[in-house]
């Protein structure tokens, strides 16, 4: 099993800083783990414009999706947000 490095985008960085503590939190300690360990099984593929790109999905009244793309070892968080707004940022970024 490859080791992968994990890395945020400057946008995803800003996302991550705009969520409640709380959500943040868990974010880090909780989910980024879980993709970094296996980022194929741990998102779903995407289509259209994010074609290429994974969505890791979490949590409840909200939901939560953290956007990611796998390039060899290296998983780069491109967006994380509601599941109401980020196909929205998405859509406004590609």
């Amino acid at each position: 099993m490859p080791a992968y490095t994990l890395e945020l985008s400057p946008a995803a960085y800003r996302d991550l800083k705009s969520l409640p503590a709380v959500v943040r939190q868990q974010i880090v300690k909780d989910h980024l783990p879980v993709i970094a360990r296996a980022p194929v099984s741990a998102g779903r593929p995407l289509a259209g414009s994010l074609y290429g790109q994974r969505s890791y999905h979490f949590g409840r009244r909200p939901e939560y999706r953290i956007i990611y793309l796998v390039d060899g070892n290296v998983i780069t968080v491109v967006l994380i947000g509601t599941r109401e707004g980020i196909y929205k940022k998405a859509k406004k970024r590609s």
